[in-house]
């Protein structure tokens, strides 16, 4: 493979000649990787959960919010031009990266799964619309066949590369851009605008407050979510401004489109699942359906298999590149059933309480730390070992080490997600994603400022 292949595919730091992706290339691609399975669920889950007067604002200020919170990521990444895993050696030390590394490519296959299940879903209902075999309009197995289709496409996708990525990516955002408003348009035109507005939700929860407080949690663990795919693709911005701009419009309000149009679905309806009303339309309006769920979530999968592999390669640069695009999409199949995909709102706060904590660290780091200037040493991020700067101690950051277990420890006693409580009583009254994030951002701050760094500069240290 050539040198300037391996910048695309591995982990050599990107110069300034070799970027390939400007402003609207960006936001091409975050609309592509944002409007897919994440949003569509998310904005049912909301939907389902309080009325449309609570819905928009809380898909608006859930998603946009958080991801103000880290969009300086993409200027960091896009200064240094290494990818994100690497530079976060800096932050957290090689060894606790390694650990962080592995969170981010496990949990990973969870939005793999729903992307790729999703199509599962719309693809057999339209197989049903036209009569197809019995077993192919079934979830089990049908869904999942098609959910397994969907997957080695967008391996597939992903295999190719950034540049075939980014101009089939280019065509696919104004479609679904295009395809998002007139289906928007036909949700209220088939239903009424005062019959959405007016919509009671068909699964709240026990109280309003509680059911407000959900459905932000929902949304604020997709927002702070894209804390984990900065670096692989702003490594290759031209400018930062372009790679600041184009995540933060990309990621934020443009895709939370696809969000609302699912609540609006699911108001309307009470469905969790947006295909159900969409093919259900018969003729030329599903096919076009069937079409935005296959463009929208295949682009994704491969808009998340691609960064994923390059961070595997980051940490196995031996690993060849169809090895690594393999490894970090195949497993994803064993999550592809009902299951799973019933349990989005679940999965969605883990989310949260993970990239949550660890964008905190990181935009701490940013702008208390190295108040914003560039100060990374990028020789000593690829130096394993005590002669290596962000080695700290034993390879781990003690003040990266204490704000993970302060920020993930706050948000399971503020929310337990798995059952769903309150250990401490504080939720709903809070939310638990913004305060961790935070909790985390403050400790690591103090930390290293009263603490590490002074240990570091002492002769010696």
């Amino acid at each position: 493979m050539k040198i300037k292949e391996e910048i695309f595919f591995n982990l050599l730091p990107t110069r300034k000649s070799e970027r390939v992706y400007g402003f609207w290339d960006f936001l091409a691609v975050q609309i592509c990787f944002g409007i897919a399975a994440w949003f569509f669920l998310v904005g049912s889950l909301t939907g389902l959960t309080v009325d449309a007067k609570d819905a928009i604002p809380i898909i608006l200020f859930g998603n946009a919010i958080p991801l103000f919170l880290i969009a300086p990521m993409a200027v960091i990444f896009a200064r240094y031009g290494v990818e994100q895993w690497l530079g976060s050696s800096a932050v957290l030390g090689h060894r606790f990266k390694d650990i962080w590394l592995f969170i981010y490519i496990t949990s990973s296959f969870g939005w793999i799964a729903y992307a790729s299940f999703l199509f599962g879903e719309s693809t057999i209902k339209f197989v049903k619309v036209f009569d197809g075999p019995l077993m192919l309009t079934q979830e089990v197995p049908g869904a999942v066949v098609f959910a397994m289709v969907a997957t080695l496409v967008g391996t597939y996708l992903a295999y190719l590369g950034p540049t075939t990525l980014k101009h089939l990516i280019h065509a696919a955002a104004i479609f679904l851009l295009v395809v998002l408003v007139f289906f928007t348009w036909t949700v209220f035109s088939k239903f009424g605008i005062d019959t959405i507005l007016s919509a009671e939700p068909a699964k709240p929860l026990e109280t309003l407050a509680w059911s407000r407080a959900s459905a932000i949690e929902y949304n604020v663990g997709l927002g702070f979510s894209w804390a984990f795919w900065y670096g692989q693709w702003t490594r290759l911005a031209r400018t930062e401004s372009s790679a600041f701009h184009g995540c933060l419009w990309g990621w934020g309000i443009l895709a939370a489109t696809a969000g609302i149009f699912s609540a609006f679905v699911a108001l309307a309806l009470g469905v969790y699942d947006p295909s159900e009303w969409i093919v259900s339309l018969g003729g030329g309006l599903a096919a076009l359906g069937l079409l935005l769920f296959a463009v929208a979530n295949v682009s994704s999968v491969a808009a998340l298999v691609y960064p994923m592999s390059i961070t595997l390669r980051s940490r196995f640069p031996n690993l060849s590149w169809i090895y690594a695009v393999l490894i970090c999409s195949l497993p994803a199949i064993l999550l592809e059933n009902p299951v799973v995909f019933e349990s989005y709102g679940v999965y969605l706060a883990y989310i949260a309480l993970l990239s949550g904590t660890y964008g905190g660290i990181m935009i701490a780091d940013y702008f208390l730390v190295n108040r914003g200037k560039s100060s990374w040493r990028i020789r000593d991020l690829y130096i394993t070992g005590p002669e290596s700067r962000y080695w700290y101690w034993g390879g781990f950051n003690p003040a990266a080490v204490i704000a993970t277990l302060a920020g993930a420890g706050f948000y399971l006693w503020t929310l337990d997600p798995f059952n769903w409580v309150s250990p401490n009583g504080l939720f709903p009254y809070i939310t638990a994603g913004i305060p961790s994030f935070l909790l985390s951002f403050l400790v690591y701050a103090v930390l290293m400022r009263l603490w590490v760094l002074p240990g570091m500069e002492k002769p010696g240290a």
